[in-house]
């Protein structure tokens, strides 16, 4: 199915598509006025402390609240949940605007904390309701290389558009248009299916073979039959923190029982200690290397060098999205094979944007590097989603997020800091080597193992 086709008849998933559009391009806008904003602030000693702190302060709240979103998730209706997440960050978007005009740090770290404390419950609840809006693994391959060509497109756009905006009408506009994209997502989400989002209607999809199809909510399969308990009565915090201990206990023990969802796990983590020492100094790269190539004909170019490879990492995604699906497709035991080499590439590909010496030269390394990263995360995505029963969605990703967030925080804290002391350049390439240590990793985890990957997880109770 092409993604046309998928858009076309898939009413509840093109809405929810719609919403991702329209709320990443504001999170990317954003995000280019506000690193240059922290760089400014930072001086030129401190710039990879300073984006280091901002990064772990995005990032934290993710592990921190992960595990609770991924009980809430299984708990509740996840339409209203997403809904009530996006009016709420749309608020707390606009306090970058006193970031802004108090010049502080701290602020920034404040406001981009509070924003993803509330996005770890809208991810959960996204990703959890994905495989109930599309069933067959074909069309949810398609699904998901959509999601993340979807994201690498809006990286692009939204980073042009922020260094274009910020720099000719001021980051004052980029900070409101951004609060206003969440509340067009939340528009888009109240007018999903309610019933497409329930949280227990169904167990997950039966296997890889794209020829056997969900079984039906009136088979009374294990998994169907389970009805995960609400919370009855007053609001208690002690009945919500034990309830939320409890549940995500069950999720890894879930997790523990399937050696394909371990594995995939244990790899995540690898990477997350890799990603974060690139996600804690691609600004800084750009900030210098914008320097570098543009200081004599912009104003700005720490700005323009941000925008740059940020731009270039968009664009990466977008071409490695169709690359991905083809790749992927009707691989079913393959898909494996195929992630843990894209995740060896995805390594080497950081270890040589460390080498570039100039901002067109780590420009191009990175179109390169997102392609490749496109295939494993499409591939890696589709594997847990075809082996995770539906009444344990919510649970396993938001774990999952959890454990690769936790990873990225420490690494990106440790990279800033070793950065303004070793240079950017020998941490970015020690991130890389961590990466496809990780690949390696995934194929001896897996050597001699005799679980399928092309068969669904059975219902566990």
């Amino acid at each position: 199915m092409t993604y046309r086709e998928l858009l076309a008849r898939n009413r509840d998933f093109r809405r929810l598509w719609t919403g991702q559009v329209v709320s990443e391009v504001g999170d990317w806008l954003n995000n280019i006025a506000v690193l240059a904003l922290a760089i400014e602030l930072a001086g030129p000693a401190r710039q990879g402390r300073a984006i280091a702190i901002y990064a772990v302060a995005r990032h934290l709240p993710l592990f921190l609240f992960g595990p609770v979103a991924g009980v809430v998730v299984d708990r509740t209706d996840r339409r209203r949940l997403m809904i009530a997440a996006d009016i709420t960050r749309a608020v707390l978007a606009l306090g970058f605007l006193a970031a802004q005009k108090f010049a502080t740090l701290p602020l920034i770290y404040a406001v981009g904390a509070s924003l993803f404390s509330v996005s770890a419950f809208f991810n959960a609840a996204k990703r959890a309701t994905l495989p109930n809006l599309v069933a067959r693994t074909d069309d949810l391959l398609a699904a998901n290389s959509l999601s993340a060509s979807t994201t690498a497109a809006t990286i692009a756009v939204g980073s042009a558009l922020g260094g274009i905006v910020a720099t000719f009408f001021g980051r004052d506009v980029v900070f409101v248009a951004n609060a206003a994209t969440f509340l067009v997502s939340a528009e888009m989400i109240r007018h999903i299916g309610w019933r497409a989002t329930k949280s227990t209607t169904r167990e997950a999809a039966a296997g890889f073979d794209e020829s056997v199809e969900p079984q039906s909510e009136g088979v009374a399969t294990a998994s169907a039959r389970v009805r995960p308990t609400r919370f009855a009565g007053s609001f208690s915090l002690t009945r919500l923190v034990r309830a939320t201990l409890s549940d995500f206990r069950e999720g890894l023990r879930y997790v523990r029982r399937d050696s394909v969802l371990a594995a995939v796990f244990v790899v995540a983590a690898g990477w997350g200690l890799g990603n974060g020492a690139a996600r804690a100094l691609y600004s800084v790269f750009g900030a210098r290397l914008g320097e570098q190539a543009a200081s004599q004909w912009l104003a700005r170019p720490k700005d323009f060098g941000i925008s740059i490879l940020f731009v270039a990492m968009g664009a990466g995604g977008v071409l490695g999205a169709p690359l991905a699906r083809r790749f992927n497709t009707g691989a079913g035991a393959r898909l494996g094979a195929r992630m843990g080499r894209s995740l060896l590439f995805d390594g080497c590909g950081l270890f040589l944007f460390s080498l570039m010496p100039n901002l067109w030269g780590a420009a191009a390394v990175l179109v390169l590097r997102e392609m490749n990263y496109a295939v494993w995360w499409t591939a890696q995505q589709t594997i847990m989603m075809k082996r995770t029963a539906n009444n344990y969605a919510g649970r396993v990703f938001a774990t999952h997020e959890t454990v690769t967030t936790l990873t990225m925080v420490c690494a990106i804290y440790a990279a800033g800091a070793a950065a303004d002391t070793f240079g950017i350049r020998v941490v970015a390439a020690t991130g890389g080597a961590v990466i496809a240590l990780s690949g390696v990793t995934w194929f001896l985890l897996r050597r001699g193992d005799a679980a399928p990957l092309d068969s669904a997880r059975a219902g566990e109770v």
